[in-house]
């Protein structure tokens, strides 16, 4: 301050107000821009968890509609195999009531076929019957000694004859007897 010149003191601007150091304008400039972004990153981490919160909700909303559906359809499920099994039940009785109407056809059938051959045996069995009543009379009205062996030999023989026919008719109606039963 040699030269008379006075220091000039603070720098004002046009209007008159104090100028200041760019140094300070600019490190208000960063803090402001700072405090910018870090409003933006809070409002962004906000809106993050306001979508993450509805994506949340949308998800929980799909699944209870996708359990609703699920149990809608094991309902539908349920009622369609009952329907089948009650399909099937109802076949199954008609199946027994038709087994059991063939069943009663088929026992008329062997009580009328015993009947039949239990007479048609009877009409075969008596003239072999009287047969060997005839045959019987005549052996004891011929027993004097008069008889011969021959004689003899012939009664017995159709004797013989007569009970086998009979038992082959027995045996052959019982056997039938019990081929219509089964």
């Amino acid at each position: 301050m040699g030269n008379g010149l006075s220091t000039p003191g603070p720098g004002v601007d046009v209007q008159g107000n104090p100028v200041k150091d760019p140094t300070e304008n600019v490190r208000e400039l960063v803090e402001a821009a700072l405090l910018r972004q870090d409003d933006l990153r809070r409002a962004e981490s906000q809106h993050f968890r306001e979508l993450a919160t509805k994506e949340a909700k949308h998800i929980r909303e799909i699944s209870n509609l996708r359990a609703e559906y699920q149990a809608e359809l094991r309902i539908k499920e349920t009622e369609r195999i009952d329907a089948i099994r009650a399909v099937d039940v109802q076949a199954v009785q008609q199946a027994a009531a038709v087994q059991a109407a063939q069943q009663q056809a088929l026992a008329t059938t062997v009580t009328a076929t015993a009947d039949a051959f239990r007479v048609s045996l009877a009409a075969t069995v008596e003239p072999i019957l009287k047969s060997i009543a005839d045959l019987q009379r005549a052996q004891y009205e011929t027993q004097g000694g008069r008889q011969r062996v021959g004689e003899t030999r012939l009664n017995v023989g159709a004797v013989i004859a007569a009970c086998g026919v009979g038992l082959i008719l027995i045996f052959g109606v019982l056997g039938l007897m019990i081929q219509l039963n089964t």
